[in-house]
């Protein structure tokens, strides 16, 4: 039987793996794992097509349809109830043999709407399969916590996203790399910055949707802007969700390390997004922005900024907002070096008002009073640990009318 299972990182392997083998989650014997179960996570080195070499392997690495019986995704997994994670289930229906199952764990309603994670509606609303004129869902509820999705009569409609792009053109821009350079390594440094960028942008989207979702609501026209160095991944992947109204957008692209990944990926949306967003290179202290904005988004902007830069820049962008809009920054202070630390960034955007925190592990507000629980024990001390430091979360601010 081949069967793998998806890890956040090499950390996390034993505990998702008990989750699964553990008695408590398979009572009736269903849904328990093979002995020979193979590893993945979506930063490991080694890429390869072979599921019995003892190694770790990386679960974006294409991989040949009809090729597993079970794919397990671990309770470390972000399971953000958004495109992204739908469409990237939808590309894992594929490489399952017919009779193949994606098992994986799933909140109660309230829990999986208080962390913007997948619950049974969520799944089922989208996967849904018809015979006839009855409807019947792909989705089965296995045990507590655990559900499975199979390969059903009527195959789900496509959704646009990110990640549909990346499964659809990896295998194009390696080949057109190859071609350039003749190098494996590069390649390889190609296709890692390409898997993290579309990985990164899991959480990105999920959670900047749920601080819209909070503070804008569902139907509100925006014109949204973001300032990154993710080639629009961000943008695309808001202006395509059917769960908030983005009306017209713009990406500052400050990254100019792959081009071929930023054409390429202009080029493939640019039938979805007709003429609504705009994506142009520069770099940060010559960016332009654009008046009267709703929403702008800043992305691991800050890395090489001084502090006296630092506050210019912000000081610029938050003239550009309209009354009543928002500023949403992503810095991860974990990761990239910077010459200042979470609590004096904090302090700088204190000046301009009210700053609200979401959490990157899951989508919701962080508040002082309330801790967030999480199927994964490792998870809810990084939870804490994220609500002590601030070191990888989302700030947020509205002006004032």
């Amino acid at each position: 039987m081949a069967h793998v299972a998806f890890h956040l990182s090499e950390e996390f392997i034993s505990e998702d793996l008990d989750y699964y083998f553990s008695g408590e989650r398979d009572k009736n014997n269903q849904i328990r794992p093979d002995d020979n179960i193979y590893s993945l996570t979506p930063d490991s080195a080694h890429l390869n097509y072979s599921l019995g070499d003892g190694q770790t392997g990386n679960f974006f690495y294409p991989r040949l349809p009809n090729l597993l019986d079970r794919i397990y995704i671990g309770i470390s997994i972000p399971l953000f109830a958004n495109n992204w994670g739908a469409a990237f289930l939808l590309q894992l229906l594929k490489i399952l043999k017919p009779s193949g199952a994606i098992i994986l764990p799933v909140y109660p309603e309230g829990q999986a709407q208080e962390k913007g994670y997948w619950s049974r509606s969520f799944l089922e609303n989208i996967f849904l399969s018809r015979q006839r004129w009855t409807g019947f869902s792909n989705v089965t509820a296995e045990n507590d916590g655990v559900m499975s999705l199979r390969v059903g009569r009527k195959w789900p409609d496509p959704i646009p996203s990110s990640i549909e792009w990346f499964y659809q053109q990896c295998v194009n821009i390696a080949l057109e790399k190859s071609l350039e350079t003749k190098s494996e390594d590069e390649i390889h440094i190609v296709f890692s910055d390409l898997v993290n960028k579309v990985w990164e942008n899991y959480a990105h989207s999920a959670v900047i949707e749920r601080i819209i979702l909070d503070t804008c609501g569902a139907k509100t026209p925006l014109k949204l802007q973001t300032i990154s160095d993710d080639y629009g991944l961000l943008t695309t992947e808001l202006l395509l969700s059917p769960y908030i109204n983005v009306q017209k957008c713009k990406t500052i692209n400050i990254s100019n390390k792959q081009t071929l990944i930023s054409k390429n990926f202009k080029s493939f949306f640019s039938p979805h997004n007709e003429d609504r967003h705009n994506i142009i290179e520069s770099d940060l202290l010559n960016v332009e922005i654009d008046e009267q904005v709703d929403v702008i988004c800043l992305l691991n902007a800050f890395r090489d900024l001084e502090e006296a830069d630092l506050k210019a820049f912000i000081s610029k962008v938050w003239q550009s907002i309209k009354p009543s809009g928002l500023l949403v920054i992503y810095e991860d202070f974990k990761t990239n070096s910077h010459s200042f630390q979470p609590s004096k960034f904090q302090s700088v955007l204190e000046k301009l008002g009210e700053v609200r925190v979401y959490s990157s592990i899951v989508a919701s507000e962080i508040q002082n009073l309330v801790d967030i629980s999480h199927y994964s024990m490792i998870q809810e001390k990084r939870l804490r640990e994220e609500k002590a430091k601030k070191e990888s979360v989302y700030w947020v601010l509205q002006k004032s009318l």
